[in-house]
């Protein structure tokens, strides 16, 4: 099995977004840090990425992109979560934006846990802040939808606007996201590759209200039905959690061998559900995950997932966001970044095939 990028950050002793950090030559890494990344790079033999060409600071300054300092605005909004904080993927999304930030002379205002609700003391104490006006805003988060507040907002005002893993091609605003049918069916093609036929997808209750629920779930119904000429609708199960979710489908379908999770937490969240029936992940079944966003919990299989580069997406939702406003022809952009399978070990041949 090709190395990944989880274990070159397990054998230098780092996280994954300082490897990618140090794989795409981002600012912020000490030099010993960088020394042992490369190193865990050279005795893995893992395979580097292609690199993008990136402009400089000072080859900005020479096409007088930055001429001053600018002043943007990230806000997280969070979804149903009590308790929901920037973490995890938003993590590594920020630490893109700042990584941009600190190249193009860019101050970064942070907002984490904003809710529905929220913005009249938003507009109070930040956006309508005439001592340090606003130029442009990041949103990120489970709860940015196209109706939302502040996204009416910001559209009301013509306020410079770019929106991270969401696309949205009918609304006049940028965004820069992973492909969500892509993830999908980048996954789906893995399952069916390994000789799975019976293949569930599992979700959350309420997470249809989510952007990202559709397109991934339109795909598989479309894969289901090239696969096996039509859809199993006793397949798609939602629950309370993961768990609740695959204790429910292997209750009416103890035929299935494999389930695509609307995500990684819902994935680990099935696995362990599938523990507390007595079954084996991955020998009685399959687990795949998408967005490579949280890893598995001690005693459970490193999860098989679809990843994507959460800093670049960050990073380059920044440097969308200054073009749209230093450059007076741009209006808005779309930008899609390139998902990949990460193979770990949550998905193994059904039985009958190995």
């Amino acid at each position: 099995m090709a190395p990944t990028m989880d274990d070159v950050a397990q054998r230098a002793g780092v996280s994954k977004s300082t490897v990618s950090m140090v794989l795409n030559d981002k600012p912020g890494v000490t030099p010993e840090t960088t020394e042992a990344v490369l190193q865990a790079v050279k005795d893995l033999r893992y395979n580097l990425p292609v690199r993008r060409p990136l402009r400089s600071p000072q080859s900005r300054q020479k096409n007088h992109l930055v001429d001053k300092y600018r002043n943007f605005v990230i806000v997280h909004h969070v979804g149903h979560e009590p308790f929901d904080s920037i973490y995890g993927i938003f993590l590594d999304y920020l630490q893109g934006v700042q990584a941009f930030a600190k190249e193009a002379n860019i101050n970064i205002t942070a907002i984490g846990g904003y809710r529905k609700g929220d913005l009249n003391h938003l507009e109070a104490h930040i956006l309508s802040d005439q001592k340090t006006p606003v130029d442009g805003l990041i949103l990120m988060g489970k709860g940015i939808r196209q109706d939302s507040q502040l996204v009416r907002w910001a559209l009301d005002l013509q306020k410079p606007l770019v929106v991270l893993s969401r696309s949205w091609p009918d609304l006049p605003i940028s965004t820069v996201s992973q492909d969500h049918q892509q993830q999908a069916q980048i996954a789906l093609d893995y399952l069916i590759q390994l000789g799975h036929r019976q293949i569930a997808f599992v979700a959350k209750e309420k997470e249809e209200e989510y952007e990202w629920y559709a397109p991934r779930l339109t795909c598989y119904r479309n894969m289901m039905q090239q696969l096996n000429q039509h859809v199993d609708e006793d397949l798609i199960v939602m629950g309370k959690d993961g768990a609740d979710a695959v204790k429910k489908l292997l209750a009416r379908r103890p035929d299935v061998t494999a389930i695509l999770a609307i995500h990684d937490q819902r994935a680990n969240e099935v696995m362990q559900g599938a523990k507390d029936l007595g079954l084996e992940v991955p020998k009685d079944i399959s687990v795949i995950g998408l967005d490579d966003s949280e890893p598995a919990p001690l005693g459970l299989p490193r999860l098989t997932t679809v990843g994507f580069s959460h800093f670049e997406l960050g990073y380059l939702g920044t440097e969308l966001l200054l073009m749209q406003i230093e450059r007076d022809h741009l209006c808005f952009g779309k930008l899609s970044t390139r998902s990949y399978l990460v193979e770990r070990d949550s998905c193994a041949r059904p039985k009958g095939l190995s």
